[in-house]
């Protein structure tokens, strides 16, 4: 097993780099002589004096009232008089000058603004003047960045430093790397232990960008879309068609873009020939007929890494057949290995134009690429999805042809964590050939260093590895609840390593995580198999790096359950940015499981399914407790792993939890003490009674099962205690056994219900069971549960969870949809960097194709929404007088609104 395991290691580390998702990035530009004010802040009084360098950029800004960071009502009502009081150029006490919050102590309150520059600059800096006396105070502000002010990037965060009593003083964040963007959100916090914040003025400082230029080595012709005036960069950009799954590209499609035919081109494929009239089916790429609700997938080599600004994506719409791509995905990578997802594209165009059309997209800043993935949706409805031309537009990063440099400049570059254990790093705006750099090395100390003189890197990025190469990195296993300063440096090619540094500094999040809805998403699989599997016999490390590279293109799954403490798995694993829950089995594994990026751990597993005695598990579980935090602290014990969250059968679910807390004699006020994390298996038995309108076995009965749950925990003065899943699922076997049967589409639909209630309820972690099926027996529950099946080839539920962790991965909930109630179920979301509501909405009372679908009548100020659905689909809806009517069915709709929606009826 050693020499298979290492010789996997070097196989499997090939094949996923360094990480599972790409961060956010920054880009690293020539630095400019002289910043330039880009905000359209008056000139030639005291804050810009006349003769301040200014672009009149035409910008003016907004404040936002939507969100998590709404702003504060009193701030924009004291912006109400005379010129906008953020760039008027004065500044306070003067109240014409200034605006402020509500007097209101002891809360939070924010300003949240967004800056239109009218068009992408190069942009280098903001600035933010607030006032530092008399009950004011702005803690900090953060800055977001967007080329289409749909899709914003976080940038980064400033504090306020200065002192109470300086006035209406100056704050400054410095953007390294610098960012191409069009739209600037500014949010500025309120320190919440003063009465009220007091704003005086902010600005955006940067530079002219030339315009964006063809990177994808579309044919220009003598007229149309792409003539002869386009700017257009010699890349020598190429591409390819994803013939793997999870998204398989018909091979019609294929065959269609490299036949013989052309337009006179010469021969170009199809796909970047330049014409977009496609008035000739020679000139397009079409799939089979009867290609319902597949996919076809993309990827252009662009040579060197580009900050995108646009991607056009030519298809057919037609009524009959019909025929229709319903919208896209991109995703970018500096590597070819870890891909980043820019968001989801709506087709907007009517079928009835009956022609090819373009449904654009946008880059998003710093998020860089040299890689461009391109999934497209035929509708769920279209027989063919037909495809004409894509183009990917942008702008070069920096100048390769400059005199090279002796001395390398610092490395500026962005961190992303994606959990408390895994840290990516992006410098993939580095110059590294004027730099003359061929290696980096990576830094992550617990104090803060300007030198790396006498330190060790953690990692170094060698000469023509995917990291130097790529110019990103990861990092595990960082510790939770810790402060690091992190530094990237170059080394000359011949004169060695540049060692004076800045650093940025992070802290790490909790075990559990919580402050984004993502957080919750995790799998129960063991890399090797349980006692159900069925091996693979000599291609299982075959079939174990299928799954790792499955695993990896979800996005956003933070950690496995399993019994093994191999540090190769840890390896691999930690690899794709999953670590491990693992079983305790001692203080011995502790260290090395902590420096793997596991610290939960689980002494049981349905204790009360197995007639354990409650008392004999409770002095375990106090004696692991100790062991455990004697080790690590920051460790916690999760427990029991009850099989049953229901009142039943004596002995067992419930009632063997109440059994458990009295062991103690004292209604378990020893007993909460011996573990940190109460876990459960709620899977929803066919035997339950089921939700009145509802079929038996729906995952609406959760919340109901979770609040029994709770309802005993506090009875045991354990009320605070935060509650994970390590186990729930449904089994698409033929049925026989404690869980209803469900055909693939149902599965999907109930997992993605089960995690949204999770959500709704608290829930800090949810391990779907499993991730493959292990086996074949269609009557073997177990066999089953998986979202790949046995042989690798993804499931429904592959995609839905795909969809499901993109879709709210990165927000924030915020509570019930009202208007709703059983059998309709719908929560609200808002996702900062989508800069919209995301509300999930469903009939729990749908079953099949056959059942009646209902509309769900919905109350916007918006000229229409965009609805992804869990089941792959994309529609564009337009507003009608206000409303908007979405079809509701078992599979939960996902609806993207600037404003908060309503729901007014449903019929």
């Amino acid at each position: 097993m050693t020499k298979k395991i290492c010789a996997l290691l070097c196989a499997i580390g090939m094949m996923l780099g360094c990480a599972s998702v790409a961060m956010p990035a920054r880009q690293q530009v020539m630095a400019a002589a002289d910043e330039t004010l880009l905000s359209g802040n008056a000139v030639g009084g005291a804050l810009f004096p006349a003769g301040t360098a200014a672009i009149h950029t035409g910008a003016s800004y907004v404040w936002l009232k939507e969100g998590t960071y709404a702003t504060d009502a009193q701030l924009i009502a004291s912006d109400g008089d005379g010129a906008p009081d953020m760039t008027d150029g004065g500044n306070g006490p003067e109240e014409e000058f200034s605006s402020s919050t509500g007097d209101a102590a002891g809360t939070a309150a924010y300003g949240t603004l967004i800056y239109d520059l009218q068009t992408a600059y190069r942009v280098s800096s903001v600035k933010v003047w607030a006032d530092t006396g008399n009950g004011s105070r702005m803690n900090q502000f953060e800055v977001y960045a967007s080329l289409d002010g749909l899709t914003y990037n976080r940038i980064g965060a400033q504090e306020n430093t200065r002192a109470a009593g300086q006035g209406f003083a100056p704050v400054t964040y410095a953007i390294k790397p610098t960012v191409y963007a069009r739209y600037i959100k500014i949010i500025m916090h309120k320190d919440p232990l003063m009465p009220v914040m007091r704003l005086g003025e902010a600005a955006i400082f940067g530079e002219v960008l030339e315009p964006m230029a063809l990177l994808s080595n579309n044919v220009l012709k003598a007229s149309g879309e792409y003539n002869t005036t386009t700017p257009k960069i010699a890349t020598g950009a190429s591409y390819e068609w994803l013939t793997e799954v999870p998204f398989v590209t018909d091979s019609d499609i294929i065959k269609t873009d490299n036949d013989s035919k052309n337009d006179g081109a010469g021969g170009v494929p199809d796909l970047i020939d330049g014409s977009t009239t496609q008035t000739n089916a020679d000139y397009i790429m079409t799939s089979v007929w009867g290609r319902k609700g597949n996919y076809a997938a993309v990827v252009f080599n662009l040579k060197d890494v580009y900050q995108i600004g646009k991607i056009d994506v030519w298809t057919g719409v037609a009524t009959s057949g019909p025929l229709s791509m319903d919208g896209y995905e991109v995703l970018v990578s500096t590597d070819g290995v870890n891909y980043s997802s820019l968001g989801y594209t709506t087709n907007a165009n009517k079928r009835s134009l009956n022609a090819i059309v373009n449904s654009p997209s946008y880059g998003v800043p710093g998020k860089h690429a040299k890689y461009v993935k391109i999934i497209m949706h035929n509708a769920n409805d279209s027989q063919m999805l037909r495809i004409g031309e894509v183009a990917i537009w942008g702008w070069k990063l920096y100048d390769p042809t400059l005199p090279k440099k002796t001395t390398p400049d610092q490395v500026e570059f962005m961190t992303e964590l994606k959990n408390y254990s895994t840290l990516y790093l992006d410098w993939s705006g580095y110059n590294g050939v004027v730099n003359n750099v061929n290696k980096y090395g990576i830094y992550i100390e617990t104090a803060p260093f300007a030198s790396t003189e006498g330190l060790t890197p953690k990692f170094t990025a060698e000469a023509k590895s995917i990291e130097q190469v790529g110019k990103y990195a990861t990092y595990f296993a960082l510790k939770p609840e810790t402060t690091y300063y992190v530094a990237v440096t170059p080394f000359h090619s011949t004169g060695g390593e540049r060692k004076d540094v800045e650093t940025l500094k992070l802290t790490t999040p909790s075990v559990l995580g919580g402050e984004r809805v993502g957080d919750i998403f995790a799998i129960n699989d063991s890399p090797y198999g349980g006692g159900n599997y069925v091996h693979h016999g000599e291609n299982e490390d075959v079939f174990l790096m299928t799954k790792l590279r499955l695993l990896r293109d979800l996005g956003g799954v933070n950690k496995n359950r399993w019994w093994d403490h191999s540090s190769a798995m840890k390896s691999l694993y930690g690899k794709s940015g999953v670590n491990f829950h693992y079983f305790y089995h001692g203080p011995g594994y502790v260290q090395s499981d902590n420096d793997g990026g596991a610290y939960t751990f689980s002494t049981y597993n349905e204790p009360d399914l197995a007639n354990r005695n409650p008392s004999d598990v409770a002095a375990a579980l106090k004696a692991n407790h100790d062991s455990l935090k004697a080790v690590s602290s920051k460790s916690l014990l999760v427990e029991p792993a009850l099989g049953g969250v229901d009142r039943l059968a004596a002995g067992k679910g419930l009632n063997w939890l109440d059994n458990l807390y009295n062991s103690d004699g004292q209604n378990g006020a020893l007993v909460k003490n011996y573990f940190d994390v109460m876990d459960v298996h709620p899977y929803v038995k066919y035997e339950y009674p089921a939700v009145p309108g509802l079929i038996q076995g729906t995952p609406e009965k959760l919340p109901e099962m979770l609040q029994a749950l709770k309802d005993t925990m506090v009875s045991h003065g354990d009320g605070d205690k935060p509650i994970i899943m390590t186990e729930i699922g449904w089994s698409t076997y033929t049925g026989g056994s404690y869980l209803k049967a469900v055909d693939r589409a149902t599965q999907r639909n109930y997992l993605a219900r089960a995690y949204l209630h999770a959500i709704a309820n608290g829930i800090r972690t949810v391990h779907w069971y499993d991730f493959a099926d292990d086996g074949t027996e269609t009557n073997n529950l177990e066999h089953n549960l998986g979202l790949i099946d046995w042989n690798g080839k993804p499931k429904e539920s592959y995609y839905g969870y795909y969809t499901l962790i993109r879709v709210i991965k990165d927000s924030k909930y915020l509570g019930q949809l009202s208007g709703v109630a059983n059998p309709y179920y719908g929560y609200q979301f808002w996702d900062e960097n989508k800069n919209r509501y995301i509300t999930a909405l469903w009939d729990a009372s749908w079953q099949t194709s056959s059942s009646p679908t209902r509309k769900a009548h919905i109350e916007t100020t918006d000229p229409g929404v965009d609805v992804v659905g869990i089941d792959g689909s994309y529609k564009f809806i337009p507003a009608v007088a206000g409303i908007v009517d979405v079809p509701l069915t078992g599979a939960p709709a996902f609806i993207y609104s600037t404003t908060g929606v309503n729901v007014s009826s449903i019929n």
